[in-house]
């Protein structure tokens, strides 16, 4: 491990670090966290493990114009919305934290982000490492769901209704308007404090055929889920839910919206809609699984568009 000029990194972790969520520690079954080699877990014989990891780099996930505690923040949600499409009720995370210098105040901000995450999802940080260099982010996060019930990208069978929640394209306005301006005001919220539908996730457990969290774009994400079930989509631009009227796929393929895509067959119709009335999270109808093994979108006129990669990582 690494250490820094003016602060060690024992006594970094501990100064800024070691409270981060402790008030749950107990409910998640941690019983070392924080501040010794590694966490100790006692793991539930009874379910299954939910594991992912995420990376957030300055200047390629998040603008350096940000407070770090936005960067905190958003770094943590992003990687937990995996769990939420499979979902998994969140256990706990780690975070291996890349920063050019031991600048306090930027530390304090930092772990103010922390704990606007744990306090929200109710989830400790358990441990992690510090390193020097350019500022980066990796947050490994687990889950727990039943033996047997985790939602995957396989499932979706012909005939399925597909499924959106919440709002796409806001992040990338938001994103849109923090390039032009450092005034962070823009309107919206869904690129600085994306919400991981941890709720929604669990509730869809035995209702969804398939899911994914749409990190990469709408069309790019429902894509995976047609290749993992070797079946085909077809989608409507005009039914995808956005908060302006002018739909491109620019706006709805972009990334970064961290909300469900899902199917689930038509007799599942009336819970769906139970689901998102009981949540107050909007849930939206945008096509059909078909046998055909591609994926069309077709426009406001019935006519099929040429579609274009979401983000890339490389």
């Amino acid at each position: 491990m690494s250490k820094e000029n003016t602060l060690d990194e024992h006594l970094l972790i501990q100064k800024y670090f070691s409270d981060i969520g402790s008030a749950y520690l107990a409910e998640r079954n941690v019983e070392l966290s924080v501040g010794d080699d590694a966490a100790v877990l006692n793991l539930n014989p009874d379910t299954q493990y939910i594991n992912s990891i995420d990376t957030s780099i300055e200047d390629i996930h998040f603008l350096n114009s940000i407070s770090p505690r936005d960067i905190a923040y958003r770094s943590c949600a992003i990687a937990l919305s995996d769990l939420a499409a499979c979902g998994a009720n969140p256990s706990w995370y780690s975070i291996a934290l890349t920063f050019p210098k031991a600048d306090h105040l930027w530390l304090e901000d930092f772990a103010s982000g922390l704990n606007d995450f744990s306090d929200e999802y109710k989830i400790p940080l358990v441990g992690g490492d510090t390193t020097k260099g350019k500022l980066s982010i990796t947050v490994q996060v687990m889950g727990e769901v039943e033996k047997g019930k985790a939602l995957l990208r396989s499932g979706a069978k012909e005939n399925d209704l597909i499924y959106v929640s919440g709002v796409i394209g806001d992040a990338f306005l938001q994103l849109k308007e923090l390039q032009k301006s450092q005034n962070q005001d823009t309107g919206f919220d869904a690129y600085l404090h994306p919400k991981a539908q941890i709720a929604l996730g669990l509730e869809l457990i035995d209702i969804a055929s398939s899911a994914i969290d749409i990190s990469d774009g709408l069309i790019q994400d429902l894509n995976l889920i047609c290749k993992s079930s070797d079946v085909g989509a077809d989608a409507h631009l005009s039914m995808i839910p956005t908060s302006v009227e002018n739909k491109t796929l620019e706006l709805i393929n972009s990334g970064d919206d961290y909300q469900i895509c899902f199917t689930a067959s038509e007799d599942k119709s009336a819970k769906v809609n139970n689901i998102s009335e009981r949540l107050g999270v909007p849930i939206t109808e945008i096509g059909k699984i078909t046998n055909t093994k591609e994926l069309t979108l077709f426009d406001h006129e019935g006519n099929k568009m040429d579609l274009e990669s979401g983000y890339s990582h490389f």
